[in-house]
């Protein structure tokens, strides 16, 4: 069964110093899954070892891991369907690398 994609969407964010990774943490919910619609992020400037990560920690699965070599902004569209999550799964994302402040937004139902 496909989510229901007229749900209403939440949106999450932060800001991570520099020498920090920039992480929003989607806790599980019973009997639910976290769809993702869309992600957006931007570093002070170009990143050394810029990396996007979202994984499943509850399944230990990585759904996705992306090298980011520009400041951005940049933006990861998911589509209608959007990222499915496994059901009780606590999804978490990550922008890491060494540069100064990093932002971090997260759209999702």
């Amino acid at each position: 069964t496909l989510p229901d994609t007229t749900s209403l969407q939440t949106a999450s964010s932060n800001t991570a110093a520099a020498g920090a990774d920039c992480v929003i943490t989607l806790t599980a919910v019973s009997d639910e899954q976290h769809v993702l619609d869309w992600l957006a992020w931007s570093y002070d400037a170009d990143p050394t070892s810029g990396s996007l990560t979202i994984v499943d920690s509850t399944n230990s699965i990585t759904h996705l891991t992306l090298a980011i070599t520009s400041a951005g902004p940049g933006i990861l569209n998911f589509a209608e369907r959007g990222l499915r999550c496994a059901k009780n799964a606590t999804i978490v994302i990550t922008l890491g690398g060494t540069v100064g402040a990093k932002r971090l937004s997260v759209q999702r139902r």
